[in-house]
């Protein structure tokens, strides 16, 4: 069967026509840009039809065609594990239905496609970002904003312990050792969106060396053997590679792949010296790492002395202080040099707060203003992580096989970057739409953008009164079930309150107050 018929059938049989909803039938809400489509089956459809029209979906994934599994093409194939994804299905759940458009193919089939060693599922996820990139620079939908990589890890949890190379994580939000991989995700932001880049998984030897687990466990593991010049024989070598060296060697990957942007945002656990010197070589120092630093013994070199941070502040508190109304926080911005390395710190102390923070950048002209902006972007990272987990089964595979682990991952990833394409147009179907849009943002921002400004500075007000770290704040808020229900919850009864149109202008004064 050809892709286009395919395409054709699969839509026309099964997804219009179907009364079941292809996701979850929770109540909209606001706290997640892309809950809206993936609420909405008809969404749905409509967002991946137009994404197989316009983005030629059919030479996108007709490149992976050398590789046949039992007489059938990659395209198709792949296809069907996206369809699988966006109705929340797994693969063996959906051959289970009756009177399936996909019986004619069998289970095995699916996953052998998955175990392929040799299918380089890293350049198909570059293959779908590209895409995107090129979608939205050919509807002109480029914006003038800050372009940034976002680098950050999450928790894959895993339930069995015969999966390939598995073993116990630390999670750094529940403090406990649960089994499963650590992802690195590699994302890029133009401004408006964030889209998945490329990913590594990497395991922790623990303080044994046995990655948490006995030696008869370790043997009950499956494995196999792999050609060392597959491209699933270099994703297990990245297992046990520091996940900062991995980052670096992603980034080049994607600049070289067409991405360029002006900064790297970390967290404090990808601030060193390492890092900054990596991403600085790249491009001849094209691009800038922005990100929060713990305050530890690291000794920067200022005014021809070498003090740690601690002496820094009791040296330069009352002397180089600043006050900043609009984030209500003391600061002090210095010129350093760490390990050989010109960088701008910004040591934060907000209101009521007892210690405090260090933003540090290699942009001598960042303000500190514009910094705690740019550094916001990098909590896009856990809301991406957030719709994943709870929408795309990420994480969800029980395949033993690592290769599998690695597919799995990348077609979450992969339907996120659909769905992200539909979120980016759907509001905008007609030229008067736009206009009207246009003009009403120069009047006041939206709804949604109104509620998260909000929220994020009540939230900042809180981090302040509990003298609590907002960054570590927002990654367990956004990984946390509960908290992000109760949140959700809220925003809902927000929402709900202004679309009463008697209520409309009351909700616009109190936003207007609030913010």
């Amino acid at each position: 069967m050809g892709l286009n018929s395919y395409i054709c059938v699969s839509y026309k049989t099964k997804s219009i026509s179907s009364s079941k909803p292809l996701l979850m039938t929770s109540k909209i809400t606001h706290l997640s840009e892309l809950e809206s489509v993936l609420c909405n089956n008809d969404k749905i459809n409509e967002g991946v039809l137009q994404f197989f029209t316009a983005f030629k979906i059919g030479r996108l994934l007709g490149a992976f065609d050398s590789i046949k599994s039992k007489g059938f093409s990659v395209s198709v194939l792949l296809l069907s594990l996206i369809l699988f994804r966006l109705r929340n299905e797994s693969v063996c759940r959906m051959q289970n239905r009756s009177k399936n458009f996909l019986e004619k193919i069998d289970d095995n089939t699916f996953y052998r496609l998955m175990n392929n060693p040799w299918m380089n599922w890293r350049k198909l996820l570059m293959s779908f970002a590209k895409q995107f990139a090129a979608h939205v620079k050919a509807k002109g939908d480029q914006t003038l904003g800050v372009t940034c990589f976002v680098l950050d890890d999450t928790d894959v949890e895993k339930t069995g312990k015969t999966m390939e190379f598995i073993g116990r994580i630390f999670s750094h939000v529940t403090h406990l050792y649960p089994l499963g991989y650590k992802m690195l995700l590699l994302a890029f932001h133009d401004g408006k969106t964030l889209i998945a880049t490329d990913f590594s998984l990497h395991r922790e030897k623990g303080g044994k060396g046995t990655y948490g687990l006995s030696k008869k466990e370790l043997k009950s593991q499956f494995y196999k053997k792999r050609d060392t010049k597959s491209p699933g024989h270099k994703r297990v070598e990245e297992l046990d590679i520091k996940k900062g060296e991995v980052a670096i060697s992603m980034l080049k990957r994607a600049v070289k792949n067409g991405f360029l942007a002006t900064y790297v945002l970390v967290d404090s656990w990808f601030v060193n010296d390492s890092m900054i010197k990596g991403v600085r070589a790249i491009k001849n120092g094209a691009m800038h790492l922005l990100g929060m630093c713990k305050i530890d013994i690291r000794k920067y070199q200022i005014g021809g002395k070498e003090l740690n941070a601690h002496q820094i502040i009791v040296k330069y508190e009352r002397s180089n202080s600043k006050y900043s109304r609009k984030y209500k926080s003391q600061y002090i911005s210095l010129v350093a040099e760490y390990k050989g390395e010109r960088v701008r710190l910004f040591f934060i102390k907000y209101n009521n707060a007892k210690s405090w923070t260090l933003l540090l950048t290699t942009d001598m002209t960042l303000s500190f203003v514009k910094a705690i902006e740019l550094y916001q972007i990098r909590w896009t990272i856990e809301v991406l992580f957030k719709e994943c987990k709870q929408y795309l089964r990420l994480g969800g595979s029980q395949n033993t096989d690592f290769d599998g682990q690695i597919a799995d991952l990348t077609i979450t990833l992969a339907t996120h970057t659909i769905l992200s394409l539909q979120k980016r147009f759907s509001s905008y179907e007609t030229m008067g739409e736009l206009f009207r849009e246009t003009q009403q943002h120069l009047l006041e921002l939206t709804l949604w953008e109104r509620l998260i400004k909000t929220f994020l500075k009540m939230l900042i007000e809180l981090t302040m009164i509990l003298n609590i770290d907002i960054d570590d704040t927002m990654k367990k808020l956004m990984q946390s079930n509960q908290a992000s229900r109760q949140l959700m919850a809220m925003l809902n009864a927000l929402s709900e309150f202004d679309e009463n149109d008697q209520n409309k202008d009351k909700t616009a004064i109190w936003l207007a107050k609030a913010s």
